[in-house]
């Protein structure tokens, strides 16, 4: 997710595995304008770390007919996790760590008004993603039992999300009311807030709509 929008950038079902990783990496990459390094926050989840390096790294050949290239981390791209310290089954604290670039991470959170690293915009999200797709809930009768049906309603309530759905940390002062937005809004992708039909009846080109 984009913090300042809100906006749902890129996202993968499936279970939480390496592969799952360094695909959603490489398709929120893929949405990305070309060279840009963004700053990322995280939970502390292991895999995160490596599938970055391994989509945004830059690569030196080696010497050696079948030398694998050096990967290193590319100067600008500024990364923090968020880690949860468990007493039990309860949480005693939440840590922010920057692990790279320590002074570009700590000034676009200050930008974002954050106090802390934290990923308190996808937390939010999962809570409200949860109840606008009841399959997502964790104890619920209304599951998927095809991976292929859980996909496209993924895809249904992100676009409504994306588009249709106005967030209220969104609004903006014009003359002397407030305008809502939604994150599509906010991003720069549309210019007002789109119907459920409009959304629906849209053309896709390409993607995975």
């Amino acid at each position: 997710m984009a913090a300042d929008s809100k906006l749902v950038v890129s996202f993968v079902v499936g279970k939480r595995t390496y592969d799952e990783t360094l695909a959603v990496v490489q398709d929120a990459k893929s949405r990305l304008r070309r060279g840009h390094l963004p700053a990322i926050l995280t939970d502390a989840y292991a895999s995160y770390e490596s599938a970055i390096l391994e989509v945004f790294g830059r690569r030196y050949p080696q010497k050696g007919r079948h030398a694998r290239p050096l990967i290193r981390w590319p100067q600008g791209l500024a990364y923090g996790q968020v880690k949860k310290i468990y007493k039990g089954s309860r949480v005693e604290r939440v840590e922010g760590r920057a692990i790279h670039e320590k002074a570009r991470l700590m000034h676009v959170v200050y930008l974002l008004g954050y106090t802390h690293i934290n990923t308190s915009v996808v937390e939010r999200h999962n809570g409200t993603s949860r109840l606008r797709n009841q399959r997502k809930v964790r104890k619920t009768l209304a599951f998927s039992k095809a991976t292929r049906s859980h996909r496209w309603m993924r895809w249904l309530s992100m676009g409504l999300y994306n588009f249709c759905r106005p967030h209220g940390s969104l609004k903006i002062k014009h003359e002397t009311r407030m305008t809502p937005r939604s994150p599509a809004l906010a991003a720069g992708l549309t210019d007002h807030i789109w119907t459920v039909r409009e959304w629906l009846l849209c053309p896709v080109i390409g993607g995975q709509g």
